[in-house]
């Protein structure tokens, strides 16, 4: 017989709603997001100009302190979620939040 169509299985992972602070034990951005649903772990980007974001960080937790920082600049922040079944499956990115180290 013939082959059938094939078939794909997605978890399509919702882009995490993202919340940034300052960390006050480090004085360094705190990046939180909301879990979502199907997603292993979370990879974070960063940008200097709000435009170019590079990846820069996975972890597995909801929330991530960037220590690595300068003081008076301004950075920005997009969280993926990374799907567990499929790569198919990753969440588009979430929408860019920024904060300026004091």
């Amino acid at each position: 017989s013939a082959l059938s169509n094939p078939r794909y299985i997605t978890c399509d992972c919702a882009a995490p709603v993202v919340a940034i602070s300052i960390n006050g034990s480090y004085n360094k951005p705190m990046i939180s997001w909301t879990a979502v649903d199907g997603a292993s772990k979370y990879a974070i980007y960063r940008s200097t100009d709000g435009k170019n974001f590079k990846y820069y960080d996975t972890t597995t937790k909801l929330s991530y302190t960037n220590i690595s920082t300068t003081s008076g600049t301004t950075y920005y922040y997009q969280v993926k979620a990374i799907c567990a079944s499929s790569s198919y499956g990753d969440s588009a990115f979430s929408n860019a939040a920024s904060i300026k180290v004091p």
